[in-house]
């Protein structure tokens, strides 16, 4: 896929609200019954992810980029949806999340081995920032400190990078590859980029690099990568006709019970289907349509009763993925309570 700009040729719950009562007398419209049912499953998810990132905050202490830089992006959407959420609840979560970050976020880059890496929550709120209208999560002095990290992080060939560990050694989908990181380093630094093209700037001397490292790699085969290029193509104002094409070859890739699989043709599940949705919903792809709809469904099908949703992990090839769940448990559960807010708003 590639990218068509001048730079990218090749991107707790504390309580529920209530939901309305249906009269015996008559049976709703499916619509209706169906906007309702994502309006609990949202719900569930979103007391999910309040409770199960406060048992992790007890036993570890740390926020980590799934229990804490997922939770603060999942209530700020919520916030943003309209769902009640606590204030102080809201605002301990948000503090809790960025407290280790922002206390080393101005810091030089660390140039040993292993220590000089871009900052995993840095990408995720920037990106939060970008997707959540008006959120106040995080402030705009503290997107530029963060802006001025990615910044500082970038490698000299253009790329970010999550690991200085083989490729196989990393978890995906969470660290799957360097181009996922660069994309997420690519768009974290877009509202940077000075209005005026004539005015030098090293955010966007660091986005071109980006774009020809990007427009040089071959494109992994990951829903991941491939939605947040789309996203890219989408900030760039790719014109209509090559956006929609890209749109269709994206929504190609949709199983039959109407979720993505993590790889094109693997098993839906609920991080890839989540993430398509948000993606395709910052596009402004309708949430009426069919395929949107039969995402919907499935991720509504396939919650469970504590209000998470299934996942398994999965290794690079030749790699026995870990026996630990929680981490992609969590992260599956917080993409798929984001995507239903955006496919099936309150």
């Amino acid at each position: 896929m590639g990218v068509h700009s001048p730079y990218f040729v090749v991107s707790t719950v504390l309580w529920l609200l209530a939901i309305g009562v249906v009269t015996a007398r008559s049976d709703p419209p499916k619509e209706t019954n169906t906007r309702q049912q994502g309006r609990r499953a949202i719900e569930r998810g979103l007391e999910f992810l309040r409770t199960d990132a406060a048992k992790w905050r007890k036993e570890h202490q740390c926020s980590t980029c799934h229990h804490g830089t997922m939770t603060a992006w999942a209530f700020a959407e919520a916030r943003f949806q309209g769902y009640q959420i606590a204030e102080d609840a809201f605002a301990d979560t948000t503090k809790w999340t960025k407290d280790r970050l922002l206390e080393r976020i101005d810091l030089p880059r660390d140039e040993r081995p292993g220590w000089s890496l871009v900052n995993t929550p840095a990408l995720y709120l920037s990106i939060m920032a970008i997707g959540v209208p008006k959120q106040n999560a995080v402030s705009a002095d503290e997107l530029k400190r963060i802006a001025g990290h990615v910044l500082r992080h970038q490698e000299a060939d253009g790329s970010w990078a999550w690991s200085s560990a083989p490729a196989k050694n990393r978890p995906p989908p969470y660290f799957e590859s360097d181009e996922v990181a660069t994309l997420l380093g690519y768009l974290a630094l877009g509202p940077h980029v000075p209005s005026d093209p004539n005015v030098k700037s090293d955010v966007r001397d660091a986005r071109a690099r980006a774009a020809a490292w990007l427009a040089k790699t071959t494109p992994t085969d990951t829903t991941q990568a491939a939605s947040l290029r789309l996203l890219v193509l989408a900030k760039e104002k790719v014109p209509g006709k090559p956006l929609n094409a890209e749109i269709d070859q994206f929504i190609g890739r949709q199983n039959k019970d109407g979720g993505w699989g993590q790889l094109k043709g693997s098993a839906s599940d609920a991080y890839a289907t989540g993430q398509a949705l948000y993606v395709l919903s910052l596009i402004s792809v309708k949430n009426d349509g069919e395929e949107m709809q039969r995402a919907v469904k499935f991720l509504i099908d396939s919650q469970k009763k504590d209000g998470s949703w299934p996942m398994t992990r999965r290794g690079h090839p030749g790699v026995t993925p870990s026996a630990n769940v929680v981490p992609i448990t969590y992260f599956g559960s917080a993409w798929a309570t984001l995507g239903l807010m955006r496919a099936a708003p309150k």
